[in-house]
């Protein structure tokens, strides 16, 4: 069974009910597969989310764009979203898409 939802800075407990997320930025996806391949991609990407640290809110703060660091944010999530386009997931995710074509 699937469920599709769209939930604003989940809790850490919430969170771990995930099996699967997408993460987007700027209308780009950041990230789309299972949660901990999220944690993998972010700390291969430079952005290792924190020992002891809420995963939803590391990836709300990280994929965040900060009143005036506007450029710097945008950057770093246009790195973040190139990474993940270049990362087996992204391939992966393709491979299934077109399976569904």
């Amino acid at each position: 069974r699937t469920i599709l939802c769209t939930i604003h800075q989940p809790t850490s407990e919430v969170f771990a009910l995930f099996d699967r997320v997408c993460l987007v930025t700027e209308g780009e996806v950041a990230f789309m597969g299972e949660t901990k391949g999220a944690l993998d991609l972010f700390s291969d990407a430079g952005y290792p989310c924190p020992n002891n640290f809420n995963p939803a809110d590391h990836y709300i703060f990280t994929l965040a764009i900060r009143p005036g660091e506007e450029d710097k944010c945008k950057q770093k999530c246009k790195d973040i979203v190139g990474y993940y386009e270049r990362s087996a997931y992204f391939k992966e995710n393709a491979r299934k898409n077109s399976e569904c074509l």
